[in-house]
């Protein structure tokens, strides 16, 4: 039967991504499912890899994205690594977007995309979420990928951008300012690793009773252009850091966690935190959460099991999906 209030309520359906490293690659199986139910998609926000499937859907190369990453071998993804002297991250980035130039043009602008894309990016100096609804695709995405100590952050103007999702890695609130009256949000950040135990925790987050000071700013268009740094010297020491880092067996070190591994789980906890506090004062429609806890940052080679298990997140989710979206669109 009909739900005859659906006609008197807004009833655009808003998909926020969230950030994630690898973990982003289930996103690709909740768009899929969602395609199989028949709930549209009339808008998008994403920080991090939740940007870069986003403009992979956007520009119609989603499909054609998941097969190369079924196929995706450690060797190419190594081959992506643009190492550089240590100054401001460990690589250049522009393996990035040479990867994503595969599917995605270099002229491709974000306010020319259907569904509407907003990319999230976050200023490094005010911890400013900064939202882009135009300029070049590539170039957004670059930013908004630039996860800290990882990737060499970009210039915008007289900015700094990192990864979108330090400042906001579930961007609810974007979506719901784009015009969404429904918001179907992809958690990666459900549970937090606790490093060195098989155990995990899962706990109500102690937040205060406002949420961050950080300011959101909507970029307006043609407001500045985004500068990638050009790449830098010193290409070997990667794996000479890498042997070095391995090769410590000193007592005061026994136990520690490598360098990487530090990177990985410090930007693990801070969007975890975010996220808590998001949910707890943006709830979207429908929360959908895989359980890929075990899965690092970089480990795009496992896609197989990520992807599976975004389709068993929407499976659990399907009853929420159909009562409070499907049946009022």
């Amino acid at each position: 039967m009909s739900n005859p209030l659906k006609y008197f309520s807004n009833r655009k359906v808003g998909l926020a991504l969230g950030s994630g490293g690898a973990k982003g690659l289930s996103h690709v199986a909740v768009i899929e499912y969602l395609e199989s139910m028949a709930i549209p998609i009339d808008m998008i926000a994403g920080s991090s890899i939740g940007a870069v499937v986003g403009a992979l859907y956007c520009t119609g190369q989603l499909k054609r994205f998941k097969e190369d990453m079924l196929r995706f071998t450690l060797r190419e993804m190594l081959s992506l690594m643009d190492p550089v002297v240590p100054r401001s991250g460990l690589m250049q980035g522009k393996g990035f977007v040479k990867f994503m130039e595969r599917y995605i043009p270099p002229h491709a602008m974000v306010e020319e995309l259907d569904p509407p894309l907003a990319i999230l990016a976050t200023d490094y100096a005010s911890g400013d979420s900064m939202v882009f609804r135009s300029g070049s695709v590539l170039e957004t995405l670059r930013a908004s990928v630039s996860i800290p100590g990882v990737l060499v952050p970009v210039r915008y103007g007289e900015r700094i951008l990192v990864d979108g999702g330090l400042a906001n890695p579930l961007p609810i609130n974007t979506v719901r300012e784009m015009g969404a009256g429904l918001t179907i949000a992809v958690n990666l950040h459900p549970q937090l690793k606790k490093w060195g135990l098989k155990k995990t925790m899962k706990e109500r987050a102690i937040a205060p009773d406002l949420p961050g000071n950080s300011e959101r700013i909507e970029v307006p268009r043609g407001a500045g252009t985004l500068s990638i740094p050009q790449k830098g010297s010193g290409t070997g020491w990667l794996k000479a850091i890498e042997k070095w880092v391995l090769s410590d067996k000193s007592p005061e070190r026994e136990g520690l966690p490598n360098i990487f591994e530090i990177i990985a789980q410090s930007v693990d906890i801070m969007e975890y935190v975010n996220t808590m506090l998001i949910l707890r004062f943006n709830a979207p429609t429908v929360l959908i959460e895989p359980d890929l806890i075990d899965v690092m940052t970089m480990n795009f080679t496992e896609a197989s099991r990520i992807i599976t298990e975004g389709y068993n997140a929407c499976v659990r989710m399907r009853g929420a999906l159909y009562r409070k979206v499907k049946a009022r669109v």
